[in-house]
């Protein structure tokens, strides 16, 4: 009969507990794994909530001011300040009058602009 040497029974040992030994780290690595993937898993559920939270807020503001920029909430805000102009109505503003009031779309107030509607009308005289 084939016996088996010395050597050869340790290398069997040696194998054997080489593959309990990865065995039971391969658990614990699994286990750590699944506890990583759990954590990661309620982060991710706690970050979702925060998104789904400032979209509502987001949501809330952009309600408000769509309603703020309604022509007739715009209209309200200056009913008591502009009126259409008469037909030969010449209207003079003074430079302290528009810096201290509002001020929309002016860049110097007294820009000259090189407009169609000038030209055209320059043509007709």
């Amino acid at each position: 009969m084939n016996r088996l040497s010395q050597k050869n029974k340790s290398h069997i040992a040696y194998l054997v507990i080489t593959m309990i030994a990865i065995t039971v780290f391969s658990g614990f690595a699994l286990v750590w794994m699944q506890q990583q993937i759990s954590r990661t898993a309620q982060r991710s559920q706690q970050v979702e909530a925060e998104m789904d939270e400032l979209d509502r807020k987001l949501s809330y503001v952009n309600e408000k001011i769509a309603a703020i920029h309604q022509p007739v909430v715009l209209q309200s805000k200056v009913v008591n300040t502009l009126r259409p102009s008469l037909e030969n109505q010449i209207v003079w503003v003074r430079e302290r009058e528009i810096l201290n009031r509002r001020t929309y779309a002016t860049i110097s107030p007294y820009s000259i602009s090189s407009d169609l509607a000038l030209l055209s009308r320059s043509a007709q005289r």
